[in-house]
C-alpha cells in the first residue's frame, strides 16, 4: 500500500492533494467520491468525458482505462476498490484521530504535484458535437382529438393499452399478438372513443402505415375489427433487439459519435440501476425512464452504413457496439446461465445494423475476428455469398478478446475505443487482463502458464 511522509512545506507552495481521472457516468466513480466525501476529504477531478484530451494522461499515469483512477500527489494509489481499502486502513489507523486528519497530515501539507499530467484543467469542458436534428415534427403521431405525440411516447401507451396473448392460428402459436376486433374495442377505450367504431378503425391503420402495429404473420391484411392477427412492433421481431420501432428519421453520419451517445445512455441506465457496490440490477434497469429513451434511440443503427467505414473505425465502433449489446441483452433478454442458454444468446440475440442482422456471435467471429469459427462451431458464421461478408475485417487483431464484455466473470471491464487511438486501447486492455492472477498465472517452478 502507498505511504506518505509529511514533511515541511514553504508557504508559498500549494497544498498536496488527490486527484481524480473519471467519467461523468461511471457508478465507481460517484462510489469513489462519495466515500472521500463522507469523511470531508477534498479531492479534485479530472473528468476525461468533458476533457477528453485528457485521457492520455491519465493512461501514461496508471496504465489503466477504467476509471476511476486515483493519485494522492504524485503517488498512484489505484481505482475505486484501492481506495476504499486505503480508507478503510486510515479509518482503523489510531495514530490519527480520524481519515481526514491523516490526509491533512501526509497529502494535504504536501507540495502540489508538480507532474503536468495531473494538472486541473482550466480550459472550457468540451462537448461533443450535437447530433443532427431529428425530424420530430414530421416523425408525430396524429391522435384522435387533434394533438400530437411522439412515436416513443404512444408506443409505450400503446404497450399498455393493447391486449397481448399467444394464439394458436393454423397450426402455429403466434405470441404477443392481438386480434382486429379487440384493439378497437382497446384503442375507443384507452382514446376515449366511445360511439367512434370507425375513427378507432382508421387510427388504427394509420398505426399500421406508420409500421407501429404489424401483421403477426407477415401477411398483408389491413387493420380492422377482424379475427385478423396484428401484434405491436416492439414484439415483431423479439430477438433483433434494436426493434423497438422501424427508424425512419435522419441518421447520424457520424457513426462513433452515434455509439459514443448510445454508451452514455446505457451508462445512464446502469448507474441508475446500480447498488452501492456498483453491481446493476438489469431487471430493475427495465423501469428506467432513460432505458425507454434507449430503446428508441438504438433502432437509429438500422440506418447506419457499417460496410463502409475503414479498418480503424470499424473496428472501434464494433467492439464499441458489442459492450452495449451485451449490456441491452442482459436488461431485454436477461443473463443466460447454463451452458445451453449461453449458445442460444450469442447465436440468437441481434442487432439491425445498417439491414444486415447481426448476432453477438456473428458480430464478434464474423465481423471482428474477420469470418473465423467460433470455438466448437462447424462452419464460419458467413457462408459464401452471404451479403454480409463485406462486414467482416481483413485484419483480425487477436486482442480484440481482452475488450469484448461477455458478461462473464473473467471477462474485463467495458471500456470506450476509439478509432484514433484503438492501438494503444487494445495494448493497455491486453496488459489489464493479463496483469490479473485470475487470467494469468504463472507457475515459475513447473514452467507452467495456466489461463
Amino acid at each position: 500500500p502507498p505511504s506518505f511522509s509529511p514533511r515541511h512545506v514553504p508557504v508559498h507552495v500549494t497544498m498536496g492533494r488527490i486527484t481524480i481521472f473519471s467519467l461523468t457516468e461511471c457508478g465507481h466513480c460517484r462510489r469513489t467520491k462519495a466515500a472521500l466525501s463522507a469523511r470531508n476529504i477534498p479531492f479534485e477531478e479530472i473528468n476525461i468525458s468533458t476533457h477528453p484530451d485528457r485521457r492520455n494522461d491519465m493512461l501514461s499515469l496508471s496504465d489503466n482505462l477504467t476509471v476511476p483512477q486515483v493519485f494522492a500527489n504524485q503517488i498512484y494509489i489505484g481505482g475505486a476498490d484501492d481506495t476504499l481499502e486505503m480508507l478503510k486502513r486510515w479509518d482503523e489507523d489510531e495514530a490519527y484521530p480520524s481519515a481526514l486528519e491523516r490526509y491533512q497530515a501526509e497529502i494535504e501539507s504536501q507540495p502540489d504535484p508538480t507532474d503536468t499530467r495531473l494538472k486541473i484543467p482550466t480550459s472550457p469542458p468540451v462537448h461533443e458535437p450535437p447530433p443532427p436534428p431529428r425530424n420530430e415534427k414530421d416523425d408525430a403521431i396524429l391522435l384522435p382529438g387533434g394533438k400530437r405525440c411522439t412515436v416513443l411516447q404512444i408506443t409505450r401507451r400503446l404497450i399498455s393499452a393493447l391486449p397481448r396473448h399467444n394464439i394458436s392460428h393454423r397450426g402455429k402459436v403466434q405470441k404477443n399478438c392481438f386480434r382486429g376486433s379487440s384493439a378497437v374495442l382497446a384503442l375507443i377505450k384507452d382514446f376515449g372513443m366511445e360511439g367512434k367504431k370507425e375513427e378507432a378503425i382508421e387510427f388504427g391503420q394509420l398505426l399500421q402505415r406508420r409500421q407501429l402495429i404489424r401483421n403477426a404473420d407477415n401477411g398483408s391484411h389491413i387493420f380492422g375489427a377482424t379475427n385478423q392477427l396484428f401484434r405491436l412492433q416492439p414484439y415483431h421481431t423479439p430477438k433483433i433487439i434494436n426493434s423497438f420501432r422501424i427508424w425512419s428519421e435522419r441518421v447520424d453520419p457520424n457513426s462513433m459519435s452515434l455509439i459514443n451517445r448510445l454508451a452514455k445512455l446505457m451508462g445512464k441506465v446502469e448507474s441508475n440501476s446500480s447498488d452501492a457496490d456498483g453491481n446493476v440490477d438489469y431487471v430493475a434497469a427495465l423501469d428506467d425512464e432513460n432505458y425507454w429513451t434507449f430503446e428508441e434511440a438504438v433502432c437509429e443503427l438500422q440506418g447506419v452504413d457499417f460496410a463502409s467505414m475503414d479498418g480503424m473505425t470499424k473496428l472501434a465502433f464494433g467492439m464499441n457496439l458489442y459492450n452495449i449489446m451485451i449490456k441491452h441483452a442482459f436488461i431485454k433478454v436477461g443473463i443466460p446461465e447454463s451452458i445451453m442458454q449461453r449458445s442460444s444468446f450469442f447465436g440468437s440475440v441481434s442487432y439491425n445494423v445498417g439491414g444486415d442482422i447481426l448476432s453477438l456471435s456473428d458480430l464478434e467471429n464474423g465481423v471482428l475476428r474477420g469470418n473465423s469459427k467460433a470455438p466448437y462451431a462447424l462452419s464460419k458464421p458467413f457462408s459464401n455469398g452471404d451479403a454480409r461478408m463485406r462486414l467482416a475485417l481483413s485484419k483480425v487483431d487477436s486482442r480484440i478478446h481482452f475488450g469484448l464484455n461477455c458478461g462473464a466473470k473473467s471477462c474485463p471491464p467495458v471500456k470506450k475505443f476509439t478509432a484514433t487511438a484503438i492501438d494503444e486501447e487494445l495494448r493497455i486492455v491486453s496488459l489489464a487482463f493479463c496483469e490479473q492472477d485470475d487470467n494469468v498465472k504463472i507457475d515459475e517452478a513447473n514452467a507452467t502458464i495456466t489461463l
